[in-house]
């Protein structure tokens, strides 16, 4: 094959990090791409996207890999790679922030928290911001300050015929509707993000532990206290065979955090190690990125939920953990919603379950010598049973044996979001295995 025409750094097979690079952060995801290349600016990407028209070649586009199922990237494909374009400006004057498309998360928490504001992103510190915010964007401050995409104000997005354009509320608003929840390599290749932040100081951060005695009553207070629950909190927690865990942040203060969380203070089984601190909001950041650790094999989705879950659903969910394979390898996980989430008009992005209470997700991790379809089929089973308690699957933790995908990611905005993709991408140039399909195709 000749890449001739290709600009900026082009990783074939013959390169001997190709092995490496090819990779993606679910280690379980095998896919060898014709080549790699590492674009360092929008004419880079536009080159790529011609090249792949030219010579007829399927394109995927990554920023940090951490796409479940893998779709940012495919065999045979030229994988356009943006992790090189990565700055983050700060406009203190205006609280704005321009965030290029393959910064991290670490690094524009750090670079904000330079200038006393924070970020609503997520909580692992190695995701690319493109990923987050083009499919909604959930995280420790989404209940106090909305969803990532809720802070968007513009994108610079390479299109199909790789020119570079601008999509806000009031230029190609139709396609910044779309991005705002259903973007991540649909439309075209998004190289800038525009953001209103918000200035934070400390916070207080929340990292409880139990022991694996008190699921069951912990699963029913996470219900009833997110019902209630001022938007100043946003907790992530689950539970395996071994226990429970619970982080949050809270912004106010420890002593009024303490008070807040008193019901899940009292449960049975709480130990030593956990923690509640009032800290810097980069220190606060940094102690939930530790929870996470090195890539691995693992499968995993997520559904939403709208209604109380009954005593027997939680019992047959603890039930199902306790059934799981492996010693500690499977979890029922659970993301809090709501709060400044709901305020925002359903209508104003493609986010479509804005209702929703939390995300209860699955997920299964293995290592390379395990049986991994013991693990998968486990995953299996419980969306099995979940699906019917639960209203649609959350597009960032995407499930490739999905049936009418279209419909369970996006709901009733999925047939407008096919008139977008028509608008903007008729010939189906940006397309993978659950992408949306434009109304001629």
């Amino acid at each position: 094959m000749n890449f001739q025409g290709l600009t900026g750094k082009v990783i074939t097979p013959c390169d001997k990090e190709y092995a490496i690079l090819r990779l993606e952060y679910n280690l379980d995801i095998n896919k060898f791409p014709l080549a790699i290349v590492y674009c360092h600016n929008y004419i880079d990407v536009s080159n790529a996207i011609k090249w792949c028209t030219r010579n007829c070649v399927e394109l995927r586009v990554r920023t940090r890999g951490h796409n479940y199922e893998g779709y940012s990237t495919g065999t045979g494909v030229l994988v356009i790679d943006i992790s090189c374009i990565s700055e983050v400006n700060i406009d203190t004057k205006h609280d704005i922030a321009v965030i290029q498309a393959g910064a991290k998360l670490l690094s524009i928490y750090s670079k904000l928290a330079d200038k006393g504001y924070g970020f609503n992103g997520g909580t692992c510190p190695t995701v690319g911001i493109s990923g987050l915010v083009l499919g909604g964007g959930i995280g420790l401050s989404c209940r106090n300050f909305g969803l990532v995409t809720d802070n968007l104000l513009e994108i610079q997005l390479v299109d199909e015929h790789g020119i570079l354009i601008i999509a806000n509320d009031h230029i190609n608003s139709e396609l910044f509707w779309a991005c705002r929840g259903a973007g991540g390599g649909n439309f075209g290749v998004v190289i800038s993000y525009t953001f209103k932040i918000h200035k934070v100081n400390k916070i207080t951060v929340i990292q409880l532990r139990w022991n694996e005695a008190s699921r069951e009553e912990f699963f029913d207070l996470w219900q009833c206290f997110f019902k209630t629950a001022t938007e100043k909190i946003s907790c992530f927690a689950g539970f395996n065979k071994e226990g429970i865990y619970l982080n949050g942040f809270f912004y106010g203060d420890k002593l009024e955090a303490e008070k807040i969380l008193k019901d899940f203070l009292l449960l049975p089984g709480l130990l030593e190690t956990s923690s509640i601190e009032y800290v810097p909001f980069i220190s606060a950041v940094k102690a939930i990125a530790s929870f996470y650790g090195p890539p691995n094999r693992f499968k995993a989705t997520g559904r939403f939920v709208y209604k109380t879950l009954s005593e027997r659903n939680i019992k047959n969910l603890v039930q199902f953990v306790d059934n799981s394979p492996g010693a500690d390898n499977c979890f029922i996980r659970l993301y809090s919603l709501g709060g400044a989430i709901k305020e925002v008009p359903s209508n104003s992005s493609a986010y479509y379950y804005r209702k929703s209470e939390y995300i209860i997700g699955i997920t299964a991790d293995f290592k390379k010598d395990d049986d991994s379809d013991i693990y998968k089929e486990w995953v299996a089973e419980v969306l099995q049973y979940v699906n019917p308690l639960t209203n649609g699957t959350y597009v960032n933790f995407p499930y490739a044996e999905l049936k009418n995908y279209g419909n369970a990611y996006y709901g009733k905005n999925y047939p407008l979001l096919r008139v977008v993709k028509t608008i903007y991408d008729p010939c189906n140039i940006f397309k993978f295995q659950q992408s949306i399909k434009p109304l001629i195709i």
